[in-house]
């Protein structure tokens, strides 16, 4: 049997180096949705066809959510805290969000909604979807998930070029989000 002073010897190695691990950040996932969604928000003003927004959210949306996956594998991996329950929770919680916009699809494709009211739709659930991963898991992500419901309210009462400056100041936040880096954490006592 291992003796007690073992036991604490132990369990102070992995306290010191949990308290060393910081949480891995992944600074390209706020370039890559900032660049999506700037692009995919101002098509909706500066292309009069809305099949072309839909074909372009149909290519850039599966695209960045395999690059994403890609990438939070990669950087979790070099890092050696590579957690598959961790980022099979994440990417549920993203098909989540799709998986709502689908539906509100629904009521476009059955006529109880406009199909202009299609883009707010979706921002409104991208904001809650932000803010529900700020709650339960980073919170820094909430900021994100209030900004993304005024681009709503934007998007809503503003029809000039509305869609544009909820993209600008939706890539805007995800571009700080990016260059503030993860929490430090406080060093062991």
């Amino acid at each position: 049997m291992v003796g007690t002073e073992q036991l604490k010897a132990d369990m102070a190695y992995v306290r010191a180096a949990a308290g060393r691990s910081e949480t891995v950040h992944v600074r390209a996932y706020g370039f890559l949705w900032a660049v999506i969604l700037l692009f995919g928000f101002s098509l909706v003003d500066f292309v009069n066809d809305p099949r072309w927004v839909n074909r372009y959210w149909m290519v850039a949306s599966p695209i960045g959510f395999g690059l994403s996956i890609w990438l939070g594998r990669r950087a979790h991996r070099l890092a050696g805290q590579l957690d598959r329950q961790a980022s099979t929770r994440w990417i549920l919680h993203w098909l989540g969000y799709v998986a709502a916009g689908m539906l509100g699809n629904v009521l476009v494709i059955s006529g109880q909604l406009q199909p202009a009211a299609r883009g707010p739709l979706w921002v409104l659930l991208l904001a809650l979807t932000y803010f529900q991963a700020g709650v339960h898991a980073d919170r820094r992500l909430l900021p994100i998930g209030l900004l993304l419901a005024g681009c709503f309210l934007i998007m809503v009462f503003l029809p000039a070029f509305g869609s544009t400056v909820a993209g600008v100041l939706a890539a805007a936040a995800l571009v700080a989000h990016a260059l503030l880096g993860a929490p430090r954490r406080a060093p062991p006592r």
